[in-house]
């Protein structure tokens, strides 16, 4: 158990968590400055943690490129610090509707829980990491290695603030990151996103034609909207087939007449992309559903894909692409963005969560050698390989004890389909607070934090972070 008294920081934790989860922390390009490179959300959000930082009296406190912050505590001549990363940015409100409450205004209902966008993903555990390591510093307790709390602000994106903190502030060996569930993962699989291309066309003489679809605005989020507008086709028979297929797959969705042209909407559940079995992708309902009708051309053939060969296949098994082996288990395949705008260029994006068994580029062959109506598929450079870290390392072994020492119980222990900043040293894991019998609602519509878990999630990062410096 701790020997830091950490009840008496509640209030304050709630407070500041309270006021951070008030930043639309969402990355903007559109918006972006020198001062602010991931546009102001980022930006403030970070601000904010170096502005409490000052005020509570920590000495080694500093950002690297306006894009990552640091606090610093310990002894500086350390040669190998211990990292604690976590980061400020959440992902954009792309289901507005289905929220209950304005998304950045936070509230504490009666269940107990404060509802806000990066209440669960991560900026409770942000706040829990901080004051843990306040209660560290006020008990003046001596540390063997320095802590290096580092706050990332595009983890959302493209994880271009901790390769710039990195390159300046050196690598880190040991580490964590306290991001999502009390599930020790000393694996995460690797991460692959291909943007898909294709001429969005109807024949001249097509008699339905699709005008529009368009669904998702994040490659890590599994879609809960989607819209398409099309005309040629009977609205009377239409509303029947909607409304009847709705009631089966358990979906909602609306119809409305535009003039000639009709205007269809899917409401599904929105889920992070590392668990797309949780939620229903709003987009391939939609596919689906119109796969039903005689679209003509590339209108048909990416209904077809996107509502036939990717619908309902969370781990690629359906359509090819998803690839197994014992260490990492199975690929996860998301699909995460789509857009289709008549007579201009179509974009379908795909997220793989991978195995060491999946291969990008063969993936990518296979792809465009199935679906020849596809013009081009760009790979992002950005995407990670998978992280093995193995559950016999030192410092797995030191978190799970101190996880039991807190808890009275081992930690779940796995591998993770997720990407956390642990995954950045190289025996670095991801560890988050949030107890495994809770479901997750990071990326979710009324994403929240149950407040219950303030006391276990504080003492369990004093608890963990004291286990790796007075241990490694």
């Amino acid at each position: 158990m701790n020997i830091i008294n950490t009840t008496t920081y509640h209030d304050a934790w709630l407070s500041d968590l309270t006021e951070l989860l008030k930043i639309p922390s969402v990355r903007n390009d559109a918006q972006a400055t020198t001062d602010a490179p991931y546009g102001p959300g980022p930006k403030a959000a970070l601000d904010f943690m170096m502005a409490i930082a000052k005020r509570d009296g920590f000495q080694k406190v500093g950002t690297v490129g306006n894009r990552a912050g640091y606090i610093y505590i310990g002894p500086e001549d350390d040669e190998q610090p211990i990292g604690v990363i976590v980061h400020v940015d959440v992902v954009p409100v792309n289901d507005i509707d289905q929220w209950q409450t304005d998304p950045f205004t936070p509230v504490i209902k009666d269940d107990n829980h404060i509802y806000a966008r990066g209440a669960d993903d991560m900026k409770a555990a942000v706040m829990l990491t901080y004051y843990a390591i306040k209660a560290i510093k006020d008990a003046q307790l001596p540390l063997k290695h320095q802590i290096r709390f580092i706050i990332g602000t595009d983890e959302e994106s493209e994880w271009a603030d901790m390769h710039q903190y990195f390159a300046e502030e050196g690598d880190l060996q040991y580490g964590f990151s306290p991001d999502g569930a009390a599930n020790l993962s000393y694996g995460e699989k690797g991460i692959s996103q291909l943007d898909l291309y294709f001429d969005a066309t109807n024949p001249e003489d097509a008699p339905i034609k699709l005008i529009n679809f368009k669904s998702g605005s994040a490659t890590n989020v599994l879609p809960g909207f989607a819209i398409a507008t099309f005309s040629g086709i009977p609205v009377n028979d239409l509303q029947n087939n909607f409304d009847q297929y709705c009631q089966e797959e358990n979906i909602s969705g609306t119809l409305s007449q535009n003039g000639e042209q009709t205007v269809l909407t899917v409401q599904g559940v929105a889920t992070h992309a590392a668990r797309p079995e949780t939620g229903k992708n709003a987009a391939t309902y939609l596919a689906n559903f119109l796969t039903q009708y005689d679209f003509k051309g590339n209108a048909s053939n990416f209904l077809q894909f996107v509502g036939q060969k990717l619908h309902k296949d969370p781990y690629g098994e359906h359509s090819g692409y998803g690839k197994s082996e014992p260490k990492l288990g199975k690929t996860s395949q998301n699909v995460g963005i789509t857009d289709f705008i008549n007579n201009t260029t179509g974009h379908i994006n795909l997220n793989f969560r991978h195995s060491l068994a999946f291969d990008e580029a063969e993936t990518v062959d296979q792809i465009l050698t199935d679906e020849p109506w596809l013009t081009n598929i760009v790979r992002d450079p950005a995407g990670l390989v998978p992280h093995y870290v193995g559950k016999d390392n030192k410092l797995v072994k030191l978190l799970a004890d101190a996880f039991q020492s807190v808890t009275g119980k081992l930690p779940d222990q796995g591998v993770n389909g997720g990407a956390s900043f642990g995954r950045l040293m190289s025996s670095g894991v991801g560890f988050g607070i949030i107890p495994t019998d809770e479901p997750s609602t990071a990326h979710g519509a009324n994403e929240s934090f149950n407040l219950a878990n303030y006391q276990t999630g504080i003492d369990l990062i004093v608890a963990e972070i004291l286990a790796l410096s007075d241990n490694l």
